[in-house]
C-alpha cells in the first residue's frame, strides 16, 4: 500500500524537481522551494500514520477496557470477545478498532463496540 503513495508522490514531485532545473532564476527557486515543501509534507504525513504494532497495541487496550464494562453492565452473561484481523492478507474491513462481542445466550447476535476516548464506549 505504501508504494501507491510513493508512487504518487513522485508523479506529483518529479515534475516540478524536473521544471525546476530546466528553468533558471525566480521560477526555479520557486520550484525546488514547492518541491521541497511537498517533500516536507509528505514526510510529516507518513510520519503520523500509526504502524500496525501501535494499532495492535491499541486494540489490546480497548479489549482490556471493554472486559470490566461488560462484567458491570452483563453480570452472569457469558460473552466471546474478538477483534477485526487487520493484518491479515487480503481481508477487507472498515475500521480495526472495532470489537465484536458475542453473547453466548444470544450467538447469532454480534454487538460491535468502539472506544471513542479512554472509558467512553459507543
Amino acid at each position: 500500500m505504501e508504494w501507491i503513495l510513493y508512487g504518487i508522490f513522485g508523479l506529483i514531485v518529479l515534475p516540478i524537481v524536473v521544471f525546476g532545473f530546466v528553468k533558471t532564476g525566480k521560477k526555479r527557486m520557486l520550484a525546488l522551494m514547492t518541491a521541497g515543501v511537498l517533500c516536507l509534507m509528505f514526510g510529516s504525513f507518513l510520519m503520523s500514520q500509526p504502524d500496525d504494532e501501535d494499532i495492535k497495541a491499541e486494540i489490546q487496550e480497548n479489549v482490556a477496557a471493554v472486559k470490566p464494562y461488560l462484567a458491570k453492565e452483563f453480570p452472569g452473561e457469558k460473552w466471546t470477545i474478538s477483534t477485526v484481523p487487520f493484518q491479515k492478507e487480503g481481508y477487507q474491513h472498515v475500521n480495526p478498532y472495532f470489537i465484536t462481542v458475542v453473547f453466548q445466550n444470544e450467538p447469532d447476535a454480534n454487538t460491535s463496540i468502539r472506544l471513542i476516548a479512554k472509558g467512553m464506549l459507543n
